[in-house]
């Protein structure tokens, strides 16, 4: 940790008041005047082409679809451009944002889309043929976004997919074109709401602190004031619309949407969002744009640092680079910090911790005071505390417990159809403090850092992916008959990277590991993400037990090893 090292100037936002997140963007940008606001493909748009074309999606949702205020919009949107105007469109009218997955199956969409009771779907038109099952069950109207649009010389030219069209003919609802829409609201404004900071904002699915995946609704204040947390450990952006901010991590997430593309876009920086990681890409943006931040997963990092063209004199360029979804190894950032000491950059890569409850991002690195080995110090007006898993009591500093989140960023709850299901994870202390119990566990270091340990619930997250134990454990015990129970849980290899462990009892007690390994292998790669594929599978006679005879699950979870830093 370099204690010495100045900090540049703090990126500091103004204080959220009683708005939503539009207007609090318009009244944080208006004193950087005219600049360009994003790039896409090498093409340049200013901000006010930003604006316009927010209002007049505002418009469009308004008057073609009856949009008004709580109304809500699906989106299954890639990172890009489109996805933040739609937000803001939608926000603008009162309406809440709903980020899917795109690539979640079929049945799992129909459950959000019905529970949120989203009123249209907006998505690019290559994954309209997908989407077409939920779009005829539920008779949505679609709005098809076209990646070309800025791209090319005249936007409105931007024409959709003839196979995204080919949809018109199985459903009956009505297609329309995102450039077409662009054009016939061009100029068109509408009255917006207004002093409405409570309203919810949006709605994304996160892991739930039970471990199961639930929808959450925050808040536009719970946004605003993640944006103006961030904007207390950036750097300042010395050149508006020059100075260039990278977004590549996926809108579905809070992380990727927040911390990735309003706080980009609140501190008057060029943003240019890349709707997949290709390294040869980023790394062509790099080199070509004056990128002074990005904010990415340990893979991200390790792929970059291997592909031509990274190392270069464009790397002075960095001030900050920001990682989540798991531990940055010291091996990965020493290897960073001689690239980029090479061309005189201080930049390090700066670990932070969050869950989607409190908008995703709870704690960070500061940039010119990253302690290794730690997630970093709470954000601005954040609270957290490390609590015993049974009692709530607040523990001394270097005890391990429960990770507990309080502030402005709390969600405002789930929304689910059980009434007593919406307040889970949400504990009113003896002073009517609220905090949201993560499930984490870590402990305060004697700097005030959170040093995250492992996860007490049943939830797995590999490189930033949810893995579900009850989901893996229910496959194999439908389809394997051999194996009798078994539990899967959080383990770490000898690098001390997260895993997925399996513990099996059989039937047969036959235990051919090489046999079963590459079954349950195969399985899992028909049925489930490659990342809940068991890494380590262990055989044992009996899966212990709790006192009420449930299985004790934390007994076979790992702790995550400590990591050494020279």
């Amino acid at each position: 940790m370099d204690m010495n090292r100045p900090p540049i100037a703090y990126d500091v936002q103004m204080d959220p008041v009683n708005e939503n997140c539009y207007d609090y963007y318009l009244r944080n940008t208006a004193r950087f005047g005219e600049y360009t606001a994003f790039s896409h493909k090498g093409k340049e748009h200013l901000k006010s082409e930003f604006v316009a074309d927010i209002e007049s999606m505002a418009a469009f949702l308004k008057d073609e679809w009856g949009f008004r205020r709580g109304d809500v919009l699906s989106a299954f949107m890639p990172t890009s451009v489109e996805g933040i105007i739609m937000f803001f469109a939608v926000n603008k009218i009162g309406g809440i944002i709903n980020f899917i997955h795109p690539m979640l199956p079929e049945g799992q969409i129909n459950e959000i889309v019905e529970l949120t009771r989203s009123r249209a779907v907006v998505a690019p038109d290559s994954l309209a043929p997908r989407l077409a099952g939920v779009l005829q069950r539920y008779q949505l109207p679609c709005l098809l976004t076209v990646s070309a649009t800025y791209a090319i010389e005249n936007k409105y030219e931007a024409q959709a997919n003839t196979d995204a069209l080919a949809v018109l003919g199985v459903r009956k609802a009505d297609l329309y074109s995102y450039p077409q829409m662009l054009l016939k609201y061009k100029d068109v404004r509408v009255e917006g709401e207004k002093e409405n900071a409570d309203d919810i904002a949006m709605f994304s699915q996160g892991g739930g602190t039970t471990g199961k995946s639930k929808t959450i609704m925050m808040k536009n204040s719970n946004l605003n004031h993640l944006v103006r947390s961030i904007g207390r450990i950036l750097p300042i952006n010395e050149n508006h619309g020059v100075d260039t901010e990278v977004g590549c991590m996926p809108f579905f997430h809070a992380y990727g949407i927040a911390s990735g593309g309003l706080s980009a876009l609140h501190g008057g920086a060029k943003v240019i969002f890349l709707s997949r990681f290709d390294p040869d890409v980023f790394v062509k943006v790099l080199q070509e744009n004056k990128v002074v931040q990005f904010n990415g997963v340990p893979g991200l990092f390790r792929k970059l640092l291997v592909t031509p063209g990274f190392d270069g004199p464009h790397l002075a360029n960095l001030k900050v680079m920001y990682c989540g979804g798991d531990d940055v190894r010291p091996a990965l950032q020493n290897a960073y910090d001689a690239i980029l000491s090479k061309y005189g950059s201080h930049a390090q890569i700066c670990a932070g911790w969050g869950l989607t409850e409190c908008c995703a991002s709870c704690t960070a690195n500061p940039y010119y005071r990253n302690k290794l080995g730690t997630v970093g110090i709470p954000l601005t007006d954040i609270d957290v505390a490390v609590m015993h898993p049974e009692t709530n009591e607040i523990l001394p500093q270097g005890e391990i417990g429960q990770l507990a989140v309080s502030g402005p960023t709390v969600m405002a709850g789930y929304l689910e159809t059980v009434k007593e299901d919406r307040g889970k994870g949400i504990y009113t202390d003896e002073n009517g403090k609220q905090w949201v119990l993560t499930g984490d566990l870590g402990k305060l270091d004697e700097d005030g850092y959170v040093v995250f340990v492992g996860r007490m619930k049943r939830l797995v997250i590999i490189s930033g992916y949810n893995v579900y134990p009850n989901d893996l454990e229910k496959l194999l015990t439908d389809n394997l008959p051999y194996i009798r129970e078994c539990c899967a849980v959080q383990g770490y290899d000898e690098n001390a990277r997260s895993l997925v462990r399996l513990y099996i009892v059989t039937a047969d007690g036959e235990t051919d590991k090489e046999k079963r390994f590459e079954e349950i292998r195969r399985l899992c790669l028909e049925k489930i993400h490659r990342f809940a594929v068991p890494r380590d599978i262990q055989y044992i006679d009996k899966l212990p037990t709790t006192p009420v005879g449930k299985v004790d699950f934390m007994k076979l979870t790992q702790l995550r090893p400590p990591i050494k830093y020279d």
